[in-house]
């Protein structure tokens, strides 16, 4: 009698890695709102990064002869009191706003991140680094950003340092509580008893499970810097007036918001369109990476 030998196959760790990935993919799929959020996103970022191909003018280029023009086919929506194409002054003020802004957050998440991490799982620096944070966090951050960006100048840099100053607070408190909970897992316990030391312990196990509410977090800011920085600029805080940014934009055209409305309403429309999306997106990536909404 022949007998078969059944060669079984234990499931290892990029197994369990690849069913999560395809159950993640699958739950954003198929929720409605997170689909409409990464399309909203995605024609935002392709917008900004092919602004100078779609774009028919430049972003400085001004037609004296074409002012307070309404929507037209040579002009899709319409011109300014300079005769600067609408339309293309969006696309570029769009590169300008999604560079900034994720300048801000990336600097934001990274120096939280790092910050956050020393306190929650180092104890004596913990009381340092969260009375430094509490003082941050006690000035509102709309004050504080306008009071470093008229300390330091009206440049798109200037503006960036001035957001991340006042947004670092809430990724350290972020990852602090989580570093918190991790660190009194057993498999902590069991990293130290393997004589792993403390920095290896905390970047190579401790941090990397604590970081998927910094990604959930730093994609829902991103709407809320676009937010900020237009507010900034409106506010005479930002970039110097005629550059191309959102929200300098606005301001720029607010002495004719009833009479040529175009002025305003596109550019404004287009801050809402890149902050709704993005909220919608850091929602389903919410969804989908904490474990207690995925079952």
């Amino acid at each position: 009698m022949n007998l078969k030998i059944l060669n079984f196959r234990i499931p290892s760790k990029w197994d369990s890695n690849i069913r999560e990935m395809r159950y993640s993919v699958y739950l954003f799929r198929h929720s409605a709102l997170a689909v409409l959020g990464i399309s909203l996103v995605a024609c935002v970022v392709m917008l900004a990064i092919f602004a100078p191909y779609i774009a028919p003018y430049g972003p400085e280029m001004r037609m004296w002869n074409d002012k307070l023009q309404g929507p037209s086919f040579q002009h899709l929506f319409g011109t300014d009191d300079r005769g600067g194409d609408i339309f293309s002054r969006v696309l570029y003020g769009y590169r300008l706003d999604l560079i900034m802004s994720s300048s801000v957050v990336i600097i934001a998440a990274t120096l939280g991140t790092v910050l956050g991490s020393a306190a929650g799982f180092i104890r004596r620096l913990d009381e340092i680094l969260m009375r430094i944070t509490d003082v941050f966090l006690s000035v509102p951050s709309l004050i504080l950003a306008m009071a470093v960006g008229a300390a330091l100048g009206r440049t798109p840099t200037n503006l960036v340092i001035a957001l991340a100053i006042t947004w670092w607070p809430i990724y350290a408190r972020l990852v602090r509580g989580q570093v918190l909970v991790e660190k009194e897992k057993l498999y902590v316990e069991a990293a130290r008893a393997s004589g792993g030391g403390t920095a290896r312990i905390l970047f190579r196990h401790v941090l990397p499970n604590s970081i998927y509410p910094v990604l959930v977090n730093a994609t829902m800011d991103l709407g809320s810097v676009v937010l900020a920085t237009a507010s900034l600029s409106f506010l005479g805080f930002g970039v110097e007036p005629g550059v191309a940014e959102l929200g300098r934009m606005v301001a720029d055209g607010r002495a004719y918001v009833f009479n040529n409305p175009w002025i305003v309403a596109f550019p404004g429309l287009a801050i809402l369109l890149a902050s709704i999306g993005c909220n919608l997106l850091g929602d389903g990536l919410r969804d989908v990476l904490d474990p207690r909404l995925r079952r």
